[in-house]
């Protein structure tokens, strides 16, 4: 697995696809690198938020993916994603 580091995960997160595979492929890459959640939640955020509409909601396929999938490894990204996927929510549905 490459290196953690914002750029490669702005990176991934353009090139971020609605298909199955391109989901859970990132999704266990950030998973892999899950002492970084706080830095990813950010990232992610904000690259939501600057997302073409029809992007979004892979946005929030992927956030599904990483809390579900995470859970056994440890409770960070469900710390960390609590205090902005509402406020994410409520940026997709505009």
């Amino acid at each position: 697995m490459s290196a953690f580091s914002e750029a490669a995960l702005e990176k991934k997160l353009s090139e971020l696809s609605n298909s199955q595979q391109s989901v859970q492929t990132l999704s266990l890459w950030l998973i892999h690198h899950r002492k970084h959640s706080k830095t990813i939640v950010t990232v992610w955020y904000n690259e939501l938020k600057k997302a073409k509409v029809s992007r979004k909601l892979t946005f929030l396929y992927l956030a599904n993916d990483v809390i579900q999938n995470s859970k056994r490894k440890g409770p960070e990204f469900t710390d960390d994603f609590a205090p902005v996927i509402v406020d994410a929510f409520k940026h997709v549905s505009r």
